[in-house]
């Protein structure tokens, strides 16, 4: 009975060791992993920042500027013929929605109908 305890003793103890080695070995595996992660972190980071640094140096006006000197591109301001304008739509539409989203932004007056029957007059700019 006595040998019986020691035995039963002795296998609790060996398996209360290898919880605790084991929970130290999952411990270090778990500092490992989340070391990995913030040096990736951290590299990402830097990543980001420098391509932010870069956007807006490839943005910013005088370097647009020193670019379109130093390959001699001259720029103006657009001719009225040259513009066009252009309504943003949202990719998930149906045709019937494009089709209201296209017709929104004309005027609707009650004797629209009238237009029809009389020739729209509108000014000419004079180019020189």
């Amino acid at each position: 009975m006595r040998f019986f305890r020691s035995i039963l003793f002795v296998m609790f103890m060996t398996l209360a060791a290898l919880i605790y080695v084991h929970q130290q070995v999952e411990l270090v595996k778990l500092s490992y992993s989340i070391e990995c992660k913030e040096k990736k972190l951290k590299d990402v980071l830097d990543h980001r920042e420098s391509l932010g640094y870069n956007i807006d140096n490839l943005e910013s006006p005088g370097r647009l500027e020193q670019v379109l000197l130093s390959r001699k591109i001259d720029v103006g301001f657009p001719r009225r013929g040259n513009i066009v304008g252009a309504t943003k739509l949202a990719s998930g539409m149906r045709n019937e929605d494009r089709m209201r989203a296209t017709f929104a932004d004309r005027k609707i007056s009650f004797l629209g109908f009238l237009d029809f029957f009389s020739p729209r007059a509108e000014a000419q700019a004079k180019e020189k």
